[in-house]
């Protein structure tokens, strides 16, 4: 008698031989000596570039601050509710207002006035008014710089917006002027409205204001930037202070005191040298025809207000942490080398005749040499960067860059964690290409020089070449992803030119590190592709 027996398969058997293919290559890398002492290399040389840099990083422009009041790199700036560097000029129009209060205007017109900034020949002429000059109406503690506030307001360009304590913007409904506003103050709680006719309210958003007084200050402002354009690689710059105006009338406000006068102050240090909180009170009212940037005039109830500068986080031209990361592209470069290796070593000993013998699924050969890879480059580079970012810090902070202008960041901060955990991701994305090129051109020295011409070069052209150029190539190529780098944080709603030679890259930073993630999503299908079709 003949018995049949079925051979036992495991329900699970795909998922046991991945594992046993992922315990091959992991086996593999562990044994070559070259491939560790490598991954070790791809550490020591990510602590100690940034380190090496950030301690011959002289600050050249520090900031000087007094009472609050303090210069960086040319612009004036105030110390913000944060503990960081503001900018806070702007004319105001105000009165008293209580806990519980409201205002509501309507701005009838608001755009660019006064001189244009004069360009070079050659450039286009400067707009007549800049995308975030703004006009509203405001509640603040005082009129000292650097206090806290919420507002509500008419922009250049970008509609209407409810902004407060300088880092928060809220977009509103409305788009250009003739436009409606309402701010309600209920104690710490400042909420903004905005409307078409006066009739029909919009919610814009609420704030609560921790630190508004009993008695704080409220009414219209005007406030306009400087404008600024990047000449060159960005090192250069050409611009100059704008002026705005807007006319505000069918103004009410509750909740002040009764029979107060407007009152209009110059808060901050103007451009034009008006004296910080110069003051002019309006009783009736005429024109002030005082000098310095702001001014307003009032004629049968509706106000005519004209003023210049910003309320703002400051961003700082320089970014001398992201610079001196930059000295982690030497560790990448290995991390690169390291990637192809693993996989052309074995094209150029005939190995992967073995290798794919074992198990014929090629992609899943791919796959596992994907992980591997990928996880030694992103505990190298995480060991590196761990050691590198608070040393780097301390010596930059040693080097001049201090707050309030520079914060200095913990390691476990925001800021802290993007850097260390961004600069792991990315060496892992590079290991990842140099991985897959060393699939398509099955040699290492190709596979490493195509994925550095990818990864490295393109940071070193942004810096060097002009920045519409510069701008571009780290928008589309994997260099992108070193944006996770940044030590400055980026507001949309400031006015400032960001130029890749001052290490400001275009995109945020986890926008950046999904190009590199693109890139080596398309170029492993292609890998595996390839892999699978052809002859070994």
């Amino acid at each position: 008698m003949t018995t049949t027996m079925t051979p036992y398969r495991s329900g699970q058997s795909g998922r046991d031989g991945f594992l046993q293919l992922l315990r091959a290559e992991w086996t593999k890398f562990r044994t070559v000596r070259g491939w560790i002492i490598a991954a070790i290399v791809v550490a020591a040389l990510t602590a100690a570039a940034p380190i090496w840099l950030a301690s011959t990083a002289k600050a050249n422009d520090p900031e000087t601050c007094v009472r609050g009041q303090c210069q960086a790199e040319g612009s004036n700036v105030a110390i913000g509710p944060a503990g960081t560097a503001v900018v806070d000029t702007f004319y105001f129009v105000h009165q008293p207002i209580g806990t519980n209060g409201s205002i509501t205007v309507r701005v009838s017109s608001f755009g660019g006035s006064g001189h244009r900034p004069a360009v070079p020949t050659g450039y286009a002429p400067a707009p007549q008014t800049e995308p975030w000059a703004k006009a509203g109406i405001i509640i603040k503690s005082s009129t000292r710089p650097g206090t806290v506030y919420a507002a509500a307001m008419v922009t250049g360009a970008h509609g209407v917006r409810m902004q407060y304590n300088f880092t928060h913007d809220i977009a509103g409904t409305g788009t250009a002027a003739p436009q409606w506003l309402r701010l309600t103050r209920s104690g710490d709680t400042i909420t903004g409205y905005d409307s078409a006719d006066g009739k029909q309210w919009t919610k814009i958003g609420s704030a609560v204001v921790s630190g508004l007084p009993p008695t704080a200050q409220v009414g219209l402002f005007v406030a306009s930037p400087d404008f600024n354009e990047a000449t060159g690689n960005g090192d250069n710059r050409i611009g100059g202070p704008t002026a705005a105006s807007a006319v505000f009338d069918h103004v009410h406000l509750t909740g002040g005191s009764a029979g107060q006068s407007w009152t209009g102050s110059q808060v901050g240090t103007g451009t034009g040298g008006l004296p910080t909180n110069a003051r002019v009170k309006c009783h009736g009212c005429g024109p002030s025809n005082g000098p310095g940037p702001g001014g307003f005039a009032s004629t049968n109830g509706a106000f005519s207000v004209h003023g210049t500068g910003d309320m703002a986080p400051f961003e700082p031209i320089v970014d001398p942490l992201h610079v001196s990361f930059f000295g982690t592209l030497f560790g990448l470069i290995v991390v690169i080398a390291l990637g192809a290796l693993f996989i052309t070593s074995e094209y150029r000993r005939g190995l992967i005749r073995t290798t794919l013998a074992s198990s014929p699924r090629r992609g899943r050969v791919l796959a596992a040499k994907t992980i591997v890879i990928g996880a030694v480059a992103f505990v190298a580079g995480l060991v590196g960067a761990a050691i590198a970012f608070p040393v780097t810090e301390q010596k930059l902070a040693d080097n001049g860059w201090r707050p309030p202008v520079w914060p200095h960041y913990s390691i476990i901060s925001g800021i802290g964690l993007q850097v260390v955990l961004g600069t792991a991701a990315i060496a892992a994305g590079a290991a990842v290409l140099g991985l897959v090129a060393g699939v398509v051109f099955r040699r290492s020295t190709s596979a490493v020089m195509a994925i550095i011409g990818l990864v490295v070069v393109p940071v070193i052209l942004a810096v060097v070449m002009p920045i519409g150029v510069g701008t571009w190539l780290l928008r589309l190529t994997p260099a992108a992803a070193l944006s996770l780098q940044s030590g400055v944080q980026r507001y949309t709603q400031v006015s400032n030119v960001c130029a890749p030679y001052h290490a400001c890259f275009p995109l945020a930073g986890w926008n950046g590190f999904a190009v590199l993630g693109a890139w080596a999503i398309v170029a492993f299908a292609g890998a595996s592709y390839l892999l699978r079709r052809r002859d070994v």
